[in-house]
């Protein structure tokens, strides 16, 4: 059923670009039935959308692909210690996972994931530099800082947890619904590929709004600061945190194919519908604006 999908997406890239349908070949970690749901309700729609603007999804285990996206941003894209081959230079297919969007032969759309074992809380994995950099004595120096007060982070310790993050979109690629069906097939890959405790994010104050609808966060808490390269203030982030049950439950639903459905809202048996939000004086509505 997804042969026309596959046919579409390019053959001119590097090899180690695999189509998102070629990638998807999750171990016994998700029941089979649970999974033929999930390739024809969410998966083919989800492709399907993004075909229909003349994207492709291509999955990767090389991070020199998210550094070549960062630099190419011009800037608009984020990268953190953890996603960037320099500072991972043994990131291997067991754990990482690049999702790109491609257009013709241009990549368009990038997020990054590595699966990490935190073996002290998560405060203490970050504040160390032991969670962002694989050689805290080398590549941590005095003038990286992480600091935390969210308390969370010191309740997670001794299990593995998925950091996920540099997530991009070319200023070219209009549109919410692009951005949302690139986290959740992103999103899909993760669960179903990997085991792991916590999947773990940073977020600017200003995507917090989108944080239960876009990207599916079960959890932000406000408290993170760190450096960024080359610049040692301390800027603010929300930790953004989903446990691994509530990510089944909520992400293996045939509503995750719909793209017009929040990815926070319970199951249609549960939620059918609901009231539209008030209207604020002066408005005509709610905001659509979206990430």
């Amino acid at each position: 059923m997804f042969d026309a999908l596959i046919d579409g997406a390019s053959s001119s890239f590097d090899p180690e670009l695999v189509p998102y349908l070629d990638a998807f070949d999750p171990p016994d970690l998700v029941p089979a039935e649970t999974l033929r749901t999930v390739g024809t309700d969410v998966i083919l729609p989800l492709l399907t959308s993004l075909s229909d603007r003349e994207l492709s999804a291509f999955v990767t285990h090389d991070l020199n692909y998210v550094l070549s996206v960062a630099k190419n941003s011009r800037g608009r894209m984020l990268l953190v210690p953890v996603n960037d081959p320099r500072f991972h230079p043994k990131a291997n297919r067991a754990d990482t996972s690049v999702m790109l969007l491609a257009r013709d032969s241009e990549i368009v759309g990038c997020i990054a994931s590595r699966l990490l074992w935190c073996e002290r809380t998560l405060a203490e994995e970050m504040e160390s530099g032991r969670f962002w950099v694989s050689d805290p004595a080398t590549m941590w120096t005095k003038q990286d800082r992480c600091v935390t007060n969210f308390h969370a982070a010191r309740t997670i310790g001794s299990c593995p947890v998925v950091y996920c993050g540099s997530v991009y979109l070319d200023p070219s690629v209009r549109g919410g619904a692009t951005l949302a069906a690139m986290c959740r097939l992103h999103l899909l890959w993760l669960v179903c590929h990997w085991r792991w405790s916590w999947l773990v994010g940073v977020m600017e104050s200003g995507l917090v709004r989108h944080a239960f609808s876009v990207y599916g966060v079960d959890l932000v808490e406000q408290g993170l600061w760190i450096t960024r390269e080359d610049d040692d203030e301390l800027h603010h982030y929300q930790l953004a945190l989903n446990r691994r049950d509530a990510a089944m439950d909520a992400w293996l639903r045939p509503e995750m194919g719909d793209l017009s459905r929040p990815m926070g809202r319970p199951p249609k048996t549960i939620l059918p519908r609901e009231a539209p939000e008030p209207v604020r004086p002066g408005r005509s509505g709610p905001s659509s604006s979206a990430a």
